[in-house]
């Protein structure tokens, strides 16, 4: 399942076309443990990304072409504080197999908006929410996808338990989340690379490091699936892994990262690509600059 994690931005889902598996889906709010708790506020970032190196990543739900651009806009629109917010991710992708300037044209479009809620449990926060996707190709008809997923994850910061972790990285962390979902409805979106099967559920974790003030991070990201047509339901059938390294000099962002989907159950199509993604953070809210640890809004791919 992809993280369609794209381009300078970089790519960030079965039956007879069924769609390529990805989490395009980062944590609300850049995973950041600590923030607002009343108040409104729309907050986010405008990603562009390009695959270096792309032998399998496709650039349509059906799993034709191969991705060459990402472009992508993420919101959080907070009603109530990180109490509660609306996420909205916009995704496209293009196919570098098109002629000419067409390589650099969208061929999908994914949008995915639903709710979150996100509460202090010490020593980190545990965010709730549940969010709607549509994936469908732009440049001919085709197969299209939609799901709803409901979610928990929790949030935690090693410095805000241990100050001296946060001291001995220069005004760094090592920080993440850990992920459990469920696909409610889920008539399309597969439980492996190759398109076969359906996911039923997400567990995911992310971890990074960062030192010097947040300037220069490293990262692991590791998404699993599971299939609700195998006989084991729980059991893993996917599992994608990306590791990545992150510059940030706000309010930009630079990653590079490389990311390999794999089946886990039986031997299958593995989708692999390096790609590097840039991004611009925005904060509409007159409040002043967030403190450390609630000042990456821009999803990791």
């Amino acid at each position: 399942m992809k993280l369609r994690a794209l381009p300078l931005v970089a790519a960030l889902v079965g039956a007879a076309l069924p769609a390529r598996a990805l989490d395009k889906q980062g944590s609300a709010h850049g995973g950041a443990v600590a923030g607002a708790e009343e108040g409104f506020d729309v907050s986010g970032a405008l990603l562009l990304g390009i695959a270096l190196y792309n032998p399998s990543y496709a650039a349509r739900p059906d799993n034709t072409g191969l991705t060459l651009m990402r472009y992508a806009a993420h919101a959080d629109i907070d009603l109530v504080g990180r109490r509660l917010s609306i996420p909205v991710d916009v995704n496209l992708f293009s196919d570098r197999e098109r002629p000419g300037a067409l390589a650099l044209s969208p061929t999908e479009g994914d949008v995915i908006t639903g709710l979150t809620s996100t509460w202090d449990v010490w020593p980190g926060a545990l965010e709730l929410g549940a969010r709607f996707e549509h994936d469908r190709p732009l440049d001919r008809s085709g197969f299209s996808q939609t799901y709803a997923d409901a979610r928990l994850r929790y949030l935690y910061s090693a410095s805000a338990v241990a100050p001296a972790v946060g001291r001995a990285l220069r005004d760094g962390d090592v920080s993440g989340w850990l992920t459990l979902g469920v696909f409610a409805l889920n008539p399309t979106y597969a439980a492996r690379p190759d398109n076969t099967g359906l996911a039923l559920f997400r567990y995911g974790g992310h971890v990074e490091v960062s030192l010097w003030s947040d300037h220069v991070s490293a990262g692991l990201d590791a998404t699993l699936f599971s299939d609700r047509r195998a006989r084991d339901v729980v059991a893993p059938s996917e599992i994608d892994l990306t590791p990545e390294l992150i510059g940030r000099l706000a309010p930009f962002e630079l990653h590079l990262a490389y990311e390999r989907d794999m089946p886990v159950d039986r031997p299958g199509l593995v989708q692999h690509f390096v790609y590097a993604l840039a991004g611009w953070e925005l904060d509409l809210s007159p409040r002043p600059p967030k403190a450390f640890t609630d000042r990456n809004n821009i999803h990791s791919p």
